[in-house]
């Protein structure tokens, strides 16, 4: 077998095959008579039929089988010669197949790229600030208490704006045609922008008990692709009017929320998460800088099949917190074409990152210890309320232990690059 392998580009391979004339003839025969055993034909006994008669009725049918089981086989044996590991699916084009002549094709692989990363110590890049303001501490404050509201009956007096109404919601098809879409327990603010403003110049004045209808006009750019651009007639009934009553900012307020003796321990408390998470958002913001300054200082071609798969993920990730949240991902507001091809850009430099941080790791024998994979299984075993031991099973078996190892050691490498940059205070 002939193979001559072509540099299209750093991540991209042309294999020119020529496969011997004889190699495609014998295959031919052998499928011809395991053809011709399970062949059934008038006038015939099975197993009985003369070989030439079934290369000359179904060749087209036999050369294609000889195709699909030799071709794979000998792609193999093509990348095994020229030490090759393709990513994604092999693209084959120009297949010339005809008994008593060498079979030839091309195949397109792409490869990841091997390179020598040169540019990677004294990156330049700024220290984003992980202080936190007093402001910052009550803006949290003022969300747990907003969390900790209470909604009481309004007695004595009509909905206003900020009031939450409880009822259930009647809509039909304006025209009559079509079932009535019944909702109970739905919730609303009052002067608020959910549904329409046609429903809350309704409420305005509402009093529990009572019940109001009106026709609803959607627009098509509604953010509900259910309701956009149709016309709906609408009823709220049994409507109950409340109030929502957000709790002081006292001693009392931080005993119910937890195990605290006041609210300075929660107010303590408060500010520590909020320090740790400004530490957390400050490291994520300078890894961030160091990978793309890495990737602009060491420009490469990622595959294609590569970040096909990273946007396939990311679209999937989306689709399955859409579910989590009760949204059919089908029946939902989103460009997912746009959303694709927005992303594509970013991923492009996350997946060019990744692989320049796999090259750092074996430039510079970067190598995880056996004590920080055993503590990042006992962390995940303790989020899952499983044993390490179970853990570390489930990992072996489906090929994750090696995919944590790996993760390890690109932290490794962004540890040199931190180590080794240039940072100023933010």
């Amino acid at each position: 077998m002939k193979v001559e392998c072509t540099e299209e580009s750093l991540s991209r391979r042309r294999l020119d095959v020529e496969v011997p004339a004889e190699t495609l003839s014998e295959a031919f025969e052998h499928k011809v008579t395991r053809f011709s055993r399970t062949l059934k034909l008038p006038g015939f006994r099975k197993g009985k039929i003369p070989k030439d008669l079934v290369k000359t009725r179904f060749h087209s049918e036999i050369l294609n089988q000889v195709l699909q089981d030799l071709l794979p086989n000998v792609l193999r044996q093509a990348l095994d010669q020229h030490v090759l590991n393709p990513v994604g699916d092999p693209k084959i084009e120009d297949l010339k197949a005809e008994l008593g002549e060498p079979l030839r094709f091309k195949a397109t692989v792409e490869v990841i790229p091997e390179i020598e990363v040169k540019k990677f110590k004294g990156l330049k890049v700024t220290a984003k600030s992980a202080d936190v303001t007093d402001k910052e501490i009550e803006e949290r404050l003022d969300s747990l208490r907003e969390r900790a509201a209470r909604f009481d009956p309004v007695e004595g007096r009509s909905a206003k704006d900020g009031d939450f109404v409880t009822g259930t919601l009647h809509e039909t098809v304006a025209d009559g045609k079509g079932p009535t879409n019944k909702q109970e327990g739905v919730t609303i603010e009052v002067g608020s922008d959910i549904y329409l403003p046609a429903l809350h110049e309704k409420l305005q004045g509402a009093k529990s008990g009572d019940s109001i209808s009106f026709e609803a006009d959607f627009p098509k750019e509604h953010a509900d692709p259910v309701r956009a651009g149709k016309k709906l007639a609408v009823r709220f009934a049994q409507i109950e009017v409340k109030e929502k009553i957000v709790p002081d900012l006292d001693d009392e307020f931080a005993k119910d929320l937890g195990d605290f003796k006041n609210l300075k321990e929660l107010r303590d408390q408060v500010q520590k998460q909020a320090k740790e998470e400004a530490k957390h958002h400050a490291e994520q913001d300078l890894r961030n800088q160091l990978l793309e300054k890495l990737t602009e200082s060491n420009p490469v071609e990622p595959p294609q099949a590569l970040i096909e798969h990273e946007l396939d993920q990311r679209v999937e990730d989306m689709a399955r917190s859409l579910i989590d949240r009760g949204i059919e991902p089908s029946q939902a507001n989103v460009d997912w074409r746009g959303l694709r091809e927005g992303q594509t850009e970013a991923v492009t430099r996350s997946v060019g990152a990744t692989i320049l941080l796999d090259r750092i790791v074996t430039q510079e024998g970067l190598q995880e210890t056996e004590e920080a994979v055993n503590q990042e299984i006992e962390r995940g075993a303790a989020a899952v309320k499983k044993s390490p031991e179970a853990v570390r099973a489930q990992l072996m078996k489906d090929g994750g232990l090696e995919r944590l190892k790996q993760r390890l050691r690109r932290e490794l490498a962004v540890d040199l690059l931190r180590e080794n940059a240039k940072i100023k205070g933010g």
